[in-house]
């Protein structure tokens, strides 16, 4: 019975690839934590409170934002697609940016509504694409547990703000 060898390379890819999923993950989840602070705060303050405007806009801001990034990893998803479909890739990773920018004109709370259906519809897009095999199971599974993260805290800004 043959051994297998292993080559350093393929020792270090294996260290490291488990310290960059848990990397991946901690960072994940604390880019969770401005919305959720944002969001618990707003809930709990009353509609007169001086800081309520800001926070929305703070609140409304940081998630546009983090649909601008969420469209960025698409972008990279699109450099490896072939020639012929790459064109409607790199089209369609734009838009989760142009939705956060676009449900900033839109009044609170519907604001918050738009965002949750956004980024709802960017963690299916996420499956549908681990599915396919152009994404990593684990960060599919990541990514989903971040969608609901952060559906959850929209609906509460949502509701704090209805």
């Amino acid at each position: 019975m043959a051994e297998e060898s292993t080559t350093p390379q393929d020792e270090t890819q294996a260290e490291t690839q488990p310290a960059s999923r848990k990397l991946a993950a901690r960072l994940g989840y604390a880019g969770l934590l401005p919305a959720i602070l944002l969001a618990l705060w707003l809930f709990g303050i009353p509609d007169n409170h001086p800081w309520r405007p800001t926070t929305i806009a703070l609140l409304a801001g940081y998630a546009a934002v983090v649909l601008s990034f969420l469209g960025g990893i698409r972008w990279g998803i699109a450099l490896s697609e072939p020639d012929e479909t790459a064109s409607r890739a790199f089209a369609i990773s734009v838009l989760p940016a142009l939705g956060g920018w676009g449900a900033l004109f839109v009044p609170p709370p519907y604001t918050f509504v738009l965002l949750a259906v956004a980024f709802a519809a960017h963690g299916a897009w996420d499956t549908l694409t681990a599915q396919r095999g152009k994404m990593p199971d684990w960060f599919a599974r990541l990514r989903m547990q971040l969608t609901a993260g952060i559906v959850v805290t929209m609906l509460i800004a949502f509701a704090g703000t209805a």
